[in-house]
């Protein structure tokens, strides 16, 4: 665990400073949680206005559909250095958030990732447990929810957090920092994702259920659709989509696929554990909150499979090799 929240700003100096960034969040009409920050080449993960139309008229072309903890900053930044930053609108958002009401697209290319949901779950309390990111150590740590701190809730493990979960879920709408615990909700966050309604601010749904027709629909109209587990095949099934080429690099029978550098932004999250060491009954109970995002990882993995085949077709070149291959299958029997 990192030390608690260190000694805070003067009382007037940090009220104030906080009535200002509340002032920017509400003019916005974006949640602190999808404040944008930079990433480790400066790259703004998030949109600041949360205008996908207004942003879409002004030229960009590729709208981001940024799920927590599934490797989104790190897209942004690879996509921002195939097309530009200026064209891609990235934000928590719903899928809906990309579309007119009567479900046109204001964007050319739509992109999501996703990730095996047990793994997606144990990131995300990794995520507020070790509390490194400094963002989410300002906001948390100016509502006394960090370790050491008045407010300071989270389980001291990731076990307890989960049956906890499990025992007395808080379903409802709000965002990270409004939680109890100032942590995400576990239930079916990406699915949610595809499928919440949502246009004119970020996704802040945390339900039982969810709409499984609705985000399959969502996944099946995205124009790129990326695996977490597979990022390096996933960026070169981007960059021929949108470049019409692929760099030498992203032939996996080719000694030059061994020079690809993969960008991490990891947020200064380490991990000593993965979900795999848990017990049987506390991942059953993170298979029982997963339910239909199982659902969107299989059906995704099939997708980016075909995808992937096709791109290999196209550019005479082998993408995803035997070993990839054999683990997104295994990933998806035991999502």
């Amino acid at each position: 665990r990192v030390h608690p929240y260190p000694v805070p700003f003067p009382a007037m100096i940090s009220k104030l400073f906080f009535i200002l960034l509340g002032s920017a969040i509400a003019l916005h009409h974006i949640s602190p949680a999808q404040l944008s920050r930079e990433s480790q080449k400066g790259v703004l993960c998030w949109d600041f206005n949360f205008d996908t139309k207004g942003k879409a008229a002004a030229g960009a072309t590729v709208f981001h559909l940024h799920t927590p903890k599934v490797a989104g900053c790190s897209v942004v930044e690879d996509l921002s250095a195939m097309v530009g930053r200026d064209h891609i609108f990235t934000h928590e958002a719903c899928f809906a958030a990309s579309m007119d009401a009567n479900g046109s697209s204001y964007f050319k290319d739509r992109v999501t990732m996703v990730r095996r949901p047990r793994d997606h779950v144990f990131s995300m309390y990794e995520f507020c447990d070790q509390a490194t990111d400094p963002l989410y150590r300002m906001i948390a740590g100016s509502e006394q929810k960090l370790e050491g701190q008045a407010n300071y809730k989270l389980p001291d493990t990731f076990g307890k957090w989960i049956d906890e979960w499990h025992k007395t879920p808080r379903f409802g709408d709000y965002d990270i920092y409004e939680d109890d615990e100032a942590c995400y909700c576990p239930y079916n966050m990406q699915a949610a994702r595809l499928a919440c309604l949502t246009t004119n601010g970020p996704a802040r749904e945390c339900h039982e259920t969810v709409d499984l027709d609705r985000a399959l629909k969502s996944l099946d109209e995205t124009t790129m659709l990326g695996v977490t587990e597979a990022y390096h095949e996933s960026m070169c099934l981007f960059h021929g989509h949108l470049l019409g080429s692929l760099p030498d690099d992203c032939n996996c029978e080719s000694p030059a696929w061994a020079t690809y550098h993969e960008t991490k932004d990891t947020h200064g999250e380490h991990y000593n554990q993965t979900i795999d060491d848990m017990p049987p009954d506390v991942i059953q109970k993170v298979d029982d909150m997963t339910k239909s995002d199982k659902v969107i990882y299989k059906a995704a993995v099939q997708r980016f499979i075909k995808d992937v085949e096709a791109m290999e077709q196209r550019f005479k070149v082998k993408i995803l090799c035997s070993a990839q291959r054999e683990m997104l299958h295994q990933k998806a029997g035991s999502a």
